[in-house]
């Protein structure tokens, strides 16, 4: 595959470092990692938001910066489209505005219009950011940065704050939107079912460095799997055996169970990972929700860390260390100091079996249904690009 973007640099801020080196085709590549690992910055630096101060960036063959040689093109001429978690849409503009705003083209209104053709939002263009949903609203950035053709799209974490099903149905669309356009993308995560439904290559990181890139596919190899999510230091593992007990699957290791989302195709040893943010704290007053009574856990708050906005939990439990990551100010009435006896829960579909089965991310696709109500967007509303666009 013809490589689009080649980047190699070294950017310090104070103590922290961020040693990237990542080259990317006509690809979706996952930078994966955990909160404070360097991703955010990783784009930032590749925008021409923040200047490297060693190495250089090229893409499609272009500088875009060279330490070595004093180049640092600023943002409007690298040709690159970025999308924050923060989306920045103008408030008193129509989403057919916002996605012209910036746009030299003389027809830029027509354009705009393709885009939101593209995005399914055309019967929308009328309307202000507040009157849309949070899933309209990002697709309506992600219009705006693609609309002026850019070589790259960087997208931070754009679905992070949506539900489940709206979550899916973007996936998706990025995903067709791909297809179409064949703009290489790079995407943020420190979410499994965004590596497993959108990357082709990934890239982990951590502590500022990117420590491995491997093809999606090679993701699920015994043989490289373990020592991959061992060194990201982030999650939890599982090692244990998958029995079928009265028609349900679990995990069983020397200290605990856990439930399992069927189906499970084989039983035997395997090992299980666990994403912090899908570990849920328990009040001691409310009662348990169905779904996660089977996977109720007890243990002891080890350790708490602050990573800018969240924060992050280790409980011994189980015979394990377990991760809990959640939001600042989640849990607030909540004792949740070291040495702390707390309750969590983990749901069965967020436990995702990395060997022995061919795909742990087997990702439900939503209804037509669930997508008209999370979206507010008729599923047949999605109109061919028209020619010459």
């Amino acid at each position: 595959m013809e490589e689009r973007l080649d980047a190699r640099f070294l950017k310090k801020l104070g103590s922290f470092r961020l040693d990237v080196a990542l080259t990317l085709g006509e690809e979706i590549g996952v930078i994966f990692g955990p909160s404070g690992a360097g991703k955010s910055q990783t784009l930032r630096v590749l925008a021409g938001l923040s200047k490297p101060d060693e190495g250089y960036i090229k893409l499609n063959g272009r500088t875009l910066a060279d330490a070595s040689k004093k180049i640092s093109l600023p943002p409007k001429e690298r040709r690159i489209g970025l999308v924050f978690q923060e989306l920045s849409l103008f408030p008193h503009l129509t989403a057919l505005e916002n996605v012209a705003y910036g746009l030299k083209c003389s027809d830029r209104l027509e354009v705009a219009m393709e885009w939101l053709h593209m995005v399914r939002l055309d019967e929308l263009s009328d309307r202000y950011p507040h009157q849309l949903s949070g899933g309209q609203r990002q697709r309506v950035a992600l219009a705006r940065a693609l609309a002026p053709g850019p070589d790259l799209l960087l997208l931070d974490e754009p679905f992070n704050a949506l539900d489940g099903p709206v979550r899916r149905a973007l996936r998706r669309e990025l995903k067709g939107l791909f297809n179409e356009t064949k703009t290489p993308i790079i995407y943020v995560t420190h979410d499994i079912e965004d590596v497993c439904s959108m990357a082709d290559r990934v890239f982990f990181i951590r502590d500022g460095e990117l420590v491995t890139s491997i093809p999606v596919q090679s993701l699920w190899d015994p043989s490289v799997q373990g020592s991959t999510w061992h060194s990201l230091g982030w999650g939890t593992l599982i090692h244990g055996v998958i029995e079928e007990r009265n028609g349900l699957y679990w995990i069983v290791w020397d200290g605990g169970r856990l439930a399992l989302r069927p189906p499970v195709k084989v039983e035997g040893d395997a090992t299980a990972f666990v994403a912090p943010h899908h570990v849920k704290l328990l009040y001691p007053d409310l009662p348990v929700d169905p779904e996660l009574e089977d996977n109720v856990m007890e243990g002891v708050v080890a350790e708490r860390v602050v990573f800018g906005g969240t924060t992050r939990l280790f409980v011994r439990a189980c015979n394990l260390q377990w991760q809990v990551e959640f939001l600042n100010g989640s849990y607030a009435t909540m004792e949740l100091s070291e040495g702390q006896r707390v309750r969590m829960a983990v749901k069965p579909e967020c436990i995702y079996i990395l060997r022995s089965v061919p795909n742990p991310c087997t990702i439900d696709p939503c209804t037509e249904a669930q997508f008209e109500r999370e979206c507010k967007v008729p599923f047949s509303a999605r109109r061919e690009r028209r020619n010459g666009i």
